[in-house]
């Protein structure tokens, strides 16, 4: 599971807007907006490549300034252990 925590920059006037098109991009989800135009949102995806590209989606919507990578993890079904091992 690759994820990544981002931060999206627009205009206060164009924010629902953004929002909306933000919450229809498959493995996008916002968690917080602010008035000043400012979305935090993450990408899940199992590619990482995939990731990347969505990024590459979010900076081409319409009314997004900005998009910015602000937080990356990627983890295997194999990183996990057991505590009681």
């Amino acid at each position: 599971m690759h994820i990544a925590g981002v931060v999206v920059q627009s205009r206060p006037e164009n924010l629902i807007a953004v929002q909306q098109r933000l919450e229809q991009v498959a493995g996008v989800e916002v968690h917080a907006v602010n008035p000043d135009g400012r979305l935090v949102v993450t990408i899940e995806d199992d590619q990482r490549h995939a990731v990347a590209d969505k990024m590459y989606q979010l900076n081409a919507l319409q009314g997004v300034l900005s998009a910015c990578v602000v937080y990356e993890q990627s983890e295997s079904e194999f990183t996990h252990v057991e505590a009681s091992q």
